[in-house]
């Protein structure tokens, strides 16, 4: 089906309003900065000054190739073109995504309406107003899977090249992109062809698919000894990943309040309820459109794209969940963009499910001429769903209308914006440690102090609460150490650990740099530890 001229420009008129949104949240603050953000930009800072790749072996190369070539292209920081490069990833989605489902959808209404339903989602705007690598996974996740689905219709061996391509681009932008080529490889060998046609097939995709991402951990293992880093301790129980997602599954279909995270406490049991009953009802669904692509080729073209949308929503949280248990991944309130690439496939997964159940209800009322009532009530009950669809759609905008507002508001903002906001750019602690450039290990109090404009060498560290413990820590960190002890006048308070800035200047191995208004910053002598022991 091809797609009008009239849709292509309704398409780009709706990713111009969701870039809008995105940038609209940065006005007074800026593009959001996570810890993560500031990697991405040091690694891109790195390779314009030509000193090659400095990215953590746990990052993926190419967001910081992005904005490295967005910066070069535009003459400006990293930094300064983040948000316009997200902003523009994000309208990218909403135009790929609205000219796949205008093309696999009959109702050109409902069409309309799941193209909106990208453009206004609350989780993907969110993510599009930060200096993350999201956007841009979620993008090649799309592309990756819109030519798959077209190889599958049509065979075109052109279509499978893309879509590997994609599928190497989504690798190398997260690690978890990998779960694309476990989603993807099934459907291929579903496709009717003969056995040595189908491995042959399955091979190349497969090959082109990871083959980038092997260099990269091949350059990895060569330049640091190790393919991914050392993963950290597991931060949270299954049982509470396993909540965080179905409460989030929830969030994606249910009206719910702006504000901070957890909102949904008071009412937890049943909204994860909710949410295990829809990841049911999904298996559910995606088994028997399966039996039924398999069994009747005649179906092939129309559920092979529910398939693909239900399989990577059920493959990809369940993955979610089990790496975050066993290697350390933190999943929690504070990290639910990890979930936002199911977002779109969840959505266009329902989205058929509807089409085709408007297909369905038209044929029946109108087998039933002769039974009036039946085809009023029919019509009725459309007409309830589209008004339903519509309340919810204007949900989604007013939720971003006020996640606008406060996101520039000067109460929320700073938390909003993370390390863009003054509270951490303005620190005097931060701009000392920025411009000593320390090189070596550090270590802070404060799980938010360190995180910006400083040496992307450094390894930042997060002390144990114990006195005991951080001497030993002190003593198994290889090269410089330092100490940062933030006092309470920033607005996380050390009062959780065990010692106290008295404690920390007692220590004869600690020699004070700086003590400035936000904290103060030691020293860690080699010498005295080796002396004294402590």
């Amino acid at each position: 089906m091809s797609v009008s001229r009239g849709w292509a420009l309704t398409l780009a008129v709706f990713a111009a309003l969701g870039a809008g949104l995105a940038l609209l949240r940065g006005m007074t603050y800026g593009v959001g900065l996570h810890f993560d953000s500031i990697g991405y930009i040091d690694a891109a800072r790195d390779l314009l000054a030509g000193e090659g790749f400095t990215v953590s072996p746990w990052w993926p190369p190419l967001y910081p190739m992005l904005l490295a070539a967005a910066g070069l292209l535009a003459g400006l920081d990293p930094h300064t073109v983040a948000g316009p490069l997200n902003a523009l990833l994000f309208g990218l989605i909403i135009f790929a995504a609205g000219h796949w489902l205008r093309q696999r959808i009959a109702s050109r209404l409902l069409a309309l309406w799941g193209c909106l339903a990208v453009g206004s989602a609350l989780h993907l705007t969110t993510v599009a107003s930060w200096t993350l690598s999201e956007p841009a996974f979620i993008l090649f996740v799309t592309l990756a899977m819109f030519a798959i689905d077209q190889h599958l219709r049509d065979g075109r061996r052109g279509a499978l090249i893309w879509a590997a391509l994609f599928v190497a681009l989504a690798c190398l932008t997260r690690y978890i992109g990998l779960i694309l080529l476990i989603t993807l490889l099934p459907f291929l060998l579903l496709r009717p062809a003969p056995p040595l046609e189908k491995l042959k097939r399955g091979a190349a995709f497969a090959l082109i698919a990871v083959m980038p991402l092997g260099l990269w951990m091949l350059n990895s293992l060569l330049r640091t000894g190790a393919l991914f880093g050392s993963p950290p301790a597991p931060r949270n129980t299954l049982n509470r990943i396993l909540n965080v997602m179905l409460i989030e599954l929830s969030e994606w279909v249910l009206p719910h309040p702006l504000g901070d995270e957890g909102q949904w406490y008071a009412v937890a049991p049943a909204i994860t309820a909710l949410g295990a009953a829809a990841a049911i009802a999904l298996a559910a669904a995606v088994g028997f459109a399966l039996i039924r692509v398999y069994r009747q080729p005649d179906a092939r073209r129309g559920w092979i794209f529910f398939c693909l949308h239900g399989s990577f929503v059920l493959i990809y949280f369940i993955t979610i969940a089990i790496v975050s248990k066993f290697w350390g991944m933190d999943v929690g309130w504070g990290n639910r963009r990890y979930w936002t690439p199911g977002y779109i496939p969840l959505l266009f997964a329902l989205v058929f499910l509807l089409d085709r159940f408007l297909i369905w209800l038209r044929t029946w009322t109108g087998s039933a001429v002769r039974l009036p009532m039946i085809g009023t009530l029919a019509r009725g009950g459309t007409a309830v769903l589209g008004v339903l669809l519509f309340v919810w759609l204007g949900n989604n905008v007013r939720l971003n209308g006020l996640a606008i507002i406060r996101a520039n508001s000067e109460e929320a903002g700073h938390f909003d914006r993370g390390y863009a906001a003054p509270a951490w750019r303005d620190n005097d602690v931060i701009r000392f440690i920025r411009e000593a450039r320390l090189e070596g290990a550090i270590f802070s109090n404060s799980p938010a102090g360190l995180h910006i404009h400083t040496n992307p060498a450094n390894d930042f560290l997060f002390p144990p609460p114990k006195l005991e413990r951080l001497k030993q820590k002190i003593e198994e960190t290889p090269g410089d150490v330092y100490l940062v002890f933030f006092n309470d006048a920033i607005p996380i308070p050390p009062g959780q650990y065990s010692y106290g800035l008295a404690e920390l200047e007692a220590m004869p191995a600690l020699q004070r740099m700086a003590r400035l208004d936000s904290g103060v910053v030691f020293r860690v002598n080699r010498d005295q530890v080796d002396k004294t022991g402590s």
